[in-house]
């Protein structure tokens, strides 16, 4: 009986698809866990769906399924679309050549004739391809001849590269992505943003060297070439290739490390959870892109901050004020103007085995009430089907909220977290 042997690996907070090489073979194998689900995700971008642009990247699940909603590819361009375009026109207006080496018949001899290939040449036909005379070169059955033509090596000059492909494909891309994001039904301002960047894409479209190379096999998943290390618009077309081809997702025998599914979902329940808890308060967004501005919502009597580290007249920590300050960012922040009193909310996009939420999670804002020196810190989880609940003892409480919809009774749950408001400590 062969050796046999047990390998231990601890997966808890890791789901999807996962590969593990022992002795040059490869396994593989799939966790999932109570969150990531599709449906779930679905339900939410379809609330958020004229709110904000706050995420860029390509949203995973754990049974690896891929969603490519509008939020996502609108993201994409809000962020990088007039950069791509730049550089693409600073590539097609002035594009970089190289030298390539090609074979041609030629009637004149001299170094850079190719002797293995003319012989080959000569042999197809040789009536046709060698003339008698006298002195030649080629002597056959006592007669001497010269070749008619031979095949030659000559260098050309030509704008079909790699990187000028790359240009031009990721060109193509944009006008895809476009026409598929411009079929969603998008709020005029967002989609008054993509007809003009359709315009100048069908602008760049009548560049010589795009419609040249516009009929070319794709370059945009080949390696770093030539220009693509030195130039900065070769530079940033090959890098902004590199982010929009990661939209869509296969499962393939490649190990990818580019991706972390926990921290896709986690970032969009965030900001679902944002606008959910603004909305119960009546807030609203201080800026078209979400995200873009730390204070994210407003109203006549709070302020709601959203991932950044808090403004130090509104909560500072006990290390706000030593020589190694912190950079603690909480997910929300609720400030209460008229009196200074302060809730810290966390978005934890999972729950346990009882639809409540994780013990990790409350480990995780325990940090912040010792940090900031608060008695109360609250959990915003997506537990369907269960109830809000205030965990609390020796002064101290956890208040866990579940967020997974319009039916999650979030208007009367607030009450707990308004309750509990207390002045910060080390202001």
């Amino acid at each position: 009986m062969g050796a046999t042997g047990v390998l231990a690996l601890d997966y808890t907070r890791s789901t999807g698809f996962h590969r593990v090489e022992i002795d040059g073979q490869a396994f593989w194998f799939a966790t999932e866990d109570h969150k990531l689900r599709i449906e779930g995700m679905t339900r939410m971008l379809s609330d958020l769906q004229h709110l904000g642009t706050g995420w860029n990247g390509q949203a995973l699940f754990s049974d690896g399924s891929g969603y490519l909603d509008p939020h996502v590819v609108y993201g994409w361009f809000d962020a990088n679309a007039d950069q791509a375009l730049d550089a693409i026109e600073g590539v097609l207006v002035a594009p970089r050549t190289d030298d390539v080496s090609t074979r041609v018949l030629s009637r004149r001899g001299g170094s850079s004739v190719l002797a293995v290939p003319t012989l080959r040449f000569l042999r197809s036909d040789p009536p046709r391809n060698l003339v008698e005379q006298e002195g030649g070169l080629l002597t056959v059955a006592g007669r001497a001849y010269n070749p008619a033509r031979v095949v030659a090596r000559r260098r050309l000059r030509t704008v079909d590269t790699v990187a000028n492909r790359r240009a031009v494909n990721l060109l193509g891309l944009l006008r895809q992505l476009l026409s598929e994001l411009m079929r969603a039904r998008l709020p005029a301002v967002p989609m008054a943003r993509c007809r003009l960047w359709r315009e100048r894409v069908a602008r760049l479209s009548t560049q010589p060297l795009a419609i040249k190379l516009r009929l070319k096999p794709s370059a945009l998943a080949l390696p770093r070439e030539g220009p693509e290390f030195t130039d900065r618009s070769y530079i940033k077309v090959f890098d902004l290739t590199r982010t929009v081809g990661g939209f869509g997702w296969t499962a393939n025998a490649n190990p990818a490390r580019r991706y972390s599914y926990i921290e896709s979902a986690d970032r969009i329940y965030q900001m679902y959870a944002a606008h959910r808890v603004a909305s119960v308060l009546g807030l609203a967004p201080t800026s078209g892109a979400f995200g873009s501005n730390p204070l994210a919502f407003t109203g006549p009597a709070f302020d709601l901050y959203y991932d950044t580290v808090p403004p130090i007249g509104v909560l500072a920590s006990w290390r706000a004020r030593t020589a190694v300050p912190d950079a603690s960012r909480p997910d929300l922040l609720l400030h209460e103007r008229a009196t200074g009193r302060v809730a810290v909310l966390d978005a934890k996009y999972r729950v346990d085995g009882n639809g409540h939420a994780s013990e990790d999670s409350r480990k995780e804002v325990a940090a912040y009430q010792s940090l900031y020196g608060l008695s109360s810190v609250t959990i915003l989880y997506p537990g369907v089907g269960s109830d809000a609940r205030v965990i609390a003892d020796h002064g101290a409480s956890v208040v866990e909220v579940p967020v997974f919809g319009p039916e999650d009774g979030l208007e009367e749950a607030m009450g707990l977290v308004l309750d509990r408001l207390q002045s910060p400590p080390y202001i």
